[in-house]
């Protein structure tokens, strides 16, 4: 690999907050080049397991050069979680991570095409051989498709003007490339443009690689696999993200009447607890050290008997 895979956000607190027994199992949600999941076996006597999951079969290649030989890591989404691990482990572990986003490694291939900051092809799957590319997503919506994208995954105040920049440009041939389309943002909103450009690719991969959808399933596959006082910890990195976990997690403590309005029934007993009142921010060390944990939220939640 050309470049460290991922420097662990946060690891110190995921560390404290998620593992309570030193013999039980643990799984790790987002695997990555295994930063936080190494972390997690040295806390670990020899009975304790650590199952790693990832979409990205080069973050699986990565973890296995880092990880104990007896760890277990499958290349799977969040989705296919609960069934894989449920049929071999039951509801047996005692903590579980979701390190939600994008990975440092993904962000520098420009290769991978994540990044407006390098060119290269435009992809953003986080699993290269399956699902359709960036481009070819571009390619097929409408303009007022792409508008409602850029809108809800973006959050881009500027989407009509840039969607609509996107498909007068897609008439003169295929936009595939990173440059290509970080330069048509670059003109079509040039006073905008330094906040404009990540949320345009932020947009594009959230709907490529369906992550809200899959951060749904992950999280109610994560809790169905905890036994009772196993903790799910979760780092999000922007509020799309971080939205949906606060509320699965408020839903749990206090369960809702109308789950729409998360409106708590106080005549129901809690399923959860918070073992720390979150989110929880990185420190001013590990932003001098790791820009790139300057958006970081950390959530904890601990399931009851």
């Amino acid at each position: 690999m050309t470049t460290p895979y991922h420097i662990p956000v946060m690891a110190e607190e995921v560390v404290h907050w998620l593992v309570t027994d030193p013999q039980g199992n643990y799984a790790d949600f987002t695997v990555g080049g295994g930063g936080h999941a190494r972390r997690i076996t040295e806390r670990l006597d020899e009975r304790g397991q650590l199952c790693g999951i990832d979409r990205d079969r080069e973050a699986i290649e990565a973890a296995r050069l880092v990880l104990p030989n007896r760890s277990r890591l499958w290349n799977i989404r969040f989705s296919e979680a609960q069934s894989k691990l449920f049929s071999e482990f039951g509801a047996t572990f005692s903590g579980i991570l979701m390190d939600l986003g994008v990975s440092s490694h993904q962000l520098d291939e420009a290769s991978r095409g994540f990044s407006y900051r390098a060119d290269g092809p435009l992809d953003l799957r986080m699993n290269p051989a399956a699902g359709e590319t960036a481009a070819e997503l571009l390619a097929r919506l409408t303009e007022s498709e792409l508008r409602d994208l850029l809108r809800k995954l973006g959050e881009e105040p500027q989407a009509p003007r840039i969607a609509r920049a996107i498909c007068r440009a897609r008439l003169e041939g295929v936009i595939d490339t990173t440059e290509q389309l970080a330069g048509i943002i670059r003109r079509s909103v040039p006073a905008t443009v330094v906040k404009s450009l990540p949320r345009v690719f932020q947009a594009l991969r959230m709907a490529v690689n369906h992550e809200l959808e899959e951060l749904d399933a992950g999280l109610a596959g994560a809790w169905s696999l905890l036994k009772p006082a196993g903790r799910l910890v979760v780092l999000s990195y922007h509020s799309l993200e971080d939205r949906p976990v606060k509320h699965f997690m408020q839903a749990l403590v206090h369960p809702p009447v109308d789950p729409t309005q998360f409106v708590p029934d106080l005549s129901q007993p809690p399923l959860a607890r918070f073992p720390v009142r979150g989110p929880l921010l990185p420190s001013a060390s590990e932003l001098n050290s790791n820009p790139r944990a300057r958006s970081a939220k950390l959530r904890v939640i601990e399931k009851l008997s």
